[in-house]
C-alpha cells in the first residue's frame, strides 16, 4: 500500500487550518495541493480570516472572550519557544497512524529542521542568512524565501485563537492540563488541544482535529503530536525541561551537504522534465498516476519544488 497518499494529503489540510483544502478526499486524488508534506509541525491561519475565529460564547455573554494569550500553559510554552536558542524534538501522527520524526535547533536567526518517516528525510537549513529547503528523497534543494519554522503552538498564540472546551477529553484530563483553542473559517473548523504536564507546565502531546461544519456526523481527521524534548536557553546553554543544562549543538548548521544535491529551481525546463522521470523510477510513481495527478509531459517541465517532492511523497514507494 501506498501509505503516504493520505498523510501527504492531510498535511496539506494542516497547512491552511482549514481555509481550503481539509473537504478533500485524503486518496489519490488529493494529489492536486501543492505543498502536501511540508511544515508539518506548524499551520498557517489566514490573516483576513482571524477575525472570525473570535466569536466565543463569552462574548455572547458580555464577557470578553479568551484567547490563546490567557492561555497559563500555552504562553508558558510559546515562551519557551521565543528564547533565542532552543531544540525540541516530536513526533507527528497522521490520521492514519503514520509517524514522522521532527528534529528542530535554533540558534538566534540561524535553524536548523529534519523530518523524518519511513521514505526518508527532508528539512531547511538557514546560516548566517544563507537558507535552504531540501529533499534527500528526491535528492535537490532550493533556496528559501520562508522564515523561520514555527509550531502550532506559536501560530495559536500569535492569530489569537478562542479557547473553548469542546473537545476535551475529562479521562486526560484528569492526568494532565488540557487548553483548548478553535479556528471557524468558512465552512471548516479545526480543534487544537493541548496537553501539557501538570507540575512542569511543559507540553506533552497536542492534536489538530480538522471537522467540516454542514455535515452531520462528521468525525474529522485527527493528527496527533507527541513532544519529545524541548530545551531552551541563551549564550550555548540549554535547560532541559527536567532541569538539567546542556550544551546548543551547532554541528547541525553546516550547509555543506546541500553541494551534493541538485538545485532544483537551477533546472532548465528539459533537464526538469528528465531528473523527474528517473525520479519517479526510483519512486515507482507510474504514468497512470502521474496522468491522474494531471502531469503530462509538458507540466512536468514546469514542475515546481512543491509539486515534485509532494507526487513522490503521496504516490511513491511502497509502503
Amino acid at each position: 500500500m501506498k501509505a503516504y497518499r493520505t498523510a501527504a494529503a492531510v498535511t496539506a489540510a494542516a497547512l491552511v487550518l482549514c481555509c481550503a483544502s481539509c473537504g478533500d478526499k485524503t486518496n489519490k486524488d488529493s494529489s492536486k495541493a501543492a505543498d502536501k508534506k511540508k511544515n508539518i509541525t506548524s499551520s498557517a491561519v489566514e490573516e483576513s480570516s482571524a477575525e472570525d475565529a473570535q466569536t466565543t460564547s463569552g462574548e455572547d455573554s458580555g464577557e470578553p472572550a479568551l484567547t490563546a494569550v490567557d492561555g497559563q500553559f500555552i504562553m508558558q510554552a510559546y515562551d519557551m519557544l521565543q528564547s533565542s536558542q532552543y531544540v525540541l524534538r516530536l513526533t507527528y501522527t497522521d490520521p492514519e497512524g503514520f509517524d514522522t520524526d521532527i528534529y528542530r535547533v535554533v540558534d538566534g536567526d540561524d535553524y536548523y529542521e529534519v523530518q523524518t518517516n519511513e521514505i526518508g528525510e527532508s528539512g531547511c537549513i538557514s546560516v548566517n542568512g544563507e537558507a535552504y529547503d531540501f529533499d534527500n528523497v528526491c535528492g535537490i534543494y532550493r533556496r528559501r524565501t520562508q522564515g523561520k519554522p514555527e509550531t502550532l503552538i506559536e501560530t495559536v498564540v500569535e492569530e489569537r485563537l478562542p479557547a473553548t472546551d469542546t473537545n476535551v477529553d475529562p479521562n486526560e484530563a484528569a492526568d494532565l492540563e488540557v487548553e483548548e483553542y478553535t479556528y471557524t473559517g468558512g465552512t471548516y473548523i479545526t480543534v487544537m488541544d493541548f496537553y501539557f504536564d501538570k507540575v512542569t507546565g511543559v507540553p506533552v502531546r497536542y492534536t489538530t482535529r480538522y471537522m467540516v461544519e454542514q455535515e452531520n456526523g462528521d468525525e474529522g481527521m485527527t493528527e496527533t503530536r507527541t513532544v519529545k524534548e524541548i530545551m531552551y536557553g541563551a549564550g550555548g546553554e540549554l535547560t532541559a525541561t527536567d532541569g538539567e543544562s546542556h550544551e546548543l549543538d551547532r554541528t547541525v548548521f553546516d550547509t555543506s551537504f546541500i553541494s551534493k544535491l541538485a538545485d532544483f529551481d537551477g533546472m532548465s525546463p528539459e533537464q526538469k522534465l528528465g531528473y523527474c522521470q528517473a525520479i519517479f523510477v526510483t519512486a515507482n510513481v507510474t504514468a497512470d498516476e502521474l496522468t491522474e495527478a494531471g502531469f503530462d509531459e509538458e507540466k512536468l517541465k514546469k514542475i515546481s519544488y512543491e509539486e515534485l517532492t509532494s507526487l513522490v511523497y503521496t504516490y511513491g514507494y511502497d509502503l
